[in-house]
């Protein structure tokens, strides 16, 4: 009776071999989800980043555009007048060609510093006097290309352009 009893006792458990095949098994499981979530979460980093860094762009844009197209003072020279040192001053959009605002100092239109989640970047601005081919409307017209450079402390540029016609006089 005692040779059956342990025959059933050695057959009811599982080999370490067993256990160490299961546990490898487990462990690998474990260390592909772990992977999973993290480059999920990179992913989500990333777009988040450039979604900031586009929207310093637009808002950019959206000031210079805010501005009118023709110099009161009768300048055509991109680039801002004597006496407009500061983008308050700035009286029309072409005075924004040149303007920049280093990694960490970047502010809003009335100078208040962005949160910190948008400190991370800088912008600079050029404006082009230019004419473009647009078919839609008819062929070529004159105007100012508007492009706004984003770069972040890693030195990745998001470029953002528009394209502003000249207003019919």
């Amino acid at each position: 009776m005692q040779s059956r009893c342990c025959r059933l006792s050695r057959h009811g458990g599982f080999t370490l071999m067993e256990v160490m095949f299961a546990v490898m098994i487990l462990s690998f499981s474990v260390a592909a989800l772990t992977q999973a979530v993290v480059s999920g979460q990179s992913h989500t980093y990333e777009a988040m980043h450039s979604s900031r860094a586009i929207s310093l762009a637009e808002s950019m844009i959206d000031e210079v555009l805010s501005r009118p197209y023709v110099d009161p003072d009768g300048d055509v020279t991109a680039g801002p007048d004597v006496g407009e040192s500061s983008r308050d001053l700035f009286d029309c959009s072409d005075d924004f060609d040149g303007f920049s605002e280093a990694v960490g100092a970047v502010q809003d239109q009335a100078g208040v510093a962005y949160p910190e989640l948008y400190q991370n970047f800088g912008r600079s601005v050029t404006v082009v006097y230019t004419t473009e081919s647009l078919p839609d409307l008819g062929g070529d017209h004159d105007g100012m290309t508007v492009t706004v450079t984003v770069t972040d402390e890693g030195g990745r540029a998001w470029v953002v352009s528009r394209f502003i016609q000249e207003p019919a006089l």
